[in-house]
């Protein structure tokens, strides 16, 4: 039985959290104060002290030996305001991954179809394939546009679920509402969209839910907030559907006292969040045109707080190269049609300069 185990596992996409502070240090000899982590689009732009003195004043006041009490309820009524719905339409995560996760276990039987597009989040396909569901993908058009006839053309009778990240990791770009509205109109299952990044973009599909019910939108605090390391997402639906997800698939005390009263704290402060937001916005703007000004360099326009740009020369060297001098990127390799394609974290101007001076070494 174990042995089935493990080889049916290895079926299974993997999910890869590439380099490391701690691996590249090990590596390079260097300090990990010396390493700069540039590749899984985090936020620096919240300041730590701020969340440090946070986290203290949650840890201080919260009883550990107790499980969770109304912190869920509290945090689905803030995040209700917060997103101008009902507290009923939320539920909450240990992550977004996990909601996608569970979305993807409450919705999915084996046989069924999933949609989505390429190339986008690779959790989805790990997600789906866990249920025994099949999963499919149309590439988005050159310039990062969905097919949107395509994909509802590939719809069968068992496809139950569609993913679509806006704004798109690794593209970096928003579909409009338009575009996501045609797409649930015209298709009978669950249209999960994945907005992760949409606080750094100017548009959310929030305001469809109240037209169309087969929407659902997975939101994160790991990304706007700051606070990656403590896993907290949220979704919001049709309130039948929320409540159905939350109360009969969703695990008890599922979401750690703590996050759930850090994430109500924060909620309160968020002016501190909407600073952050507008000085990384400012800064995306300057790093898109610096790497833009150098020779054998592109860069994407972007919504989100990472930036994708194809280089001239192999990326797998440049990686390399960037490693040795302490700089963690993603090497992306081949985007649809684009080559030597790497993705890179906007960071405060101090942090951004010094990739973009390693990376004008690497360049020559």
């Amino acid at each position: 039985m174990i042995r089935q185990i493990v080889s049916e596992a290895q079926n299974l996409s993997k999910y890869d959290i590439g380099e490391t502070i701690e691996g590249v240090a090990n590596r390079t000899g260097r300090k990990l104060s010396e390493i700069l982590k540039l590749n899984a689009n985090e936020n620096f732009f919240v300041p730590l002290i701020f969340l440090k003195d946070l986290l203290k004043e949650v840890v201080d006041e919260a009883d550990l030996r107790l499980y969770p009490g109304e912190e869920t309820t509290d945090l689905r009524e803030s995040l209700g305001r917060y997103l101008r719905v009902l507290p009923e339409q939320v539920m909450i995560g240990n992550g977004s991954d996990q909601l996608i996760d569970l979305i993807s276990h409450a919705i999915l039987r084996p046989g069924d179809d999933v949609l989505s597009f390429t190339p986008t989040f690779s959790m989805y396909k790990r997600c789906v394939e866990v249920q025994g569901a099949t999963y499919g993908a149309i590439p988005l058009g050159e310039d990062f546009s969905l097919n949107v006839e395509k994909l509802l053309a590939s719809v069968k009778p068992k496809t139950k679920l569609l993913f679509l990240c806006s704004p798109n990791n690794p593209t970096a770009n928003q579909f409009d509402l338009g575009t996501i509205r045609h797409v649930a109109e015209n298709f009978e299952g669950l249209v999960v969209v994945d907005e992760a990044y949409a606080d750094f973009s100017e548009e959310t599909a929030v305001s469809l839910l109240e037209e169309l019910g087969n929407i659902l939108i997975i939101r994160t605090f790991s990304k706007a907030f700051g606070v990656a390391g403590l896993r907290l997402g949220y979704a919001v639906a049709d309130r039948d559907l929320s409540s159905a997800i939350s109360e009969r698939f969703q695990l008890p005390y599922s979401v750690s006292t703590i996050a759930l009263r850090f994430a109500l704290e924060i909620l309160e402060r968020i002016e501190v969040i909407n600073t952050a937001m507008k000085e990384l916005k400012a800064e995306r703007t300057r790093l898109i045109g610096k790497l833009n000004e150098m020779d054998g360099i592109h860069a994407f326009d972007s919504v989100t707080n990472f930036v994708l740009f194809k280089a001239g020369r192999s990326s797998d060297d440049l990686h390399k190269a960037l490693l040795e001098r302490g700089v963690i990127v993603k090497n992306l390799g081949r985007v649809l049609d684009f080559t030597n394609c790497m993705r890179v974290t906007v960071a405060p101007s101090p942090l951004s300069e010094r990739f973009l001076q390693a990376l004008r070494e690497v360049m020559g």
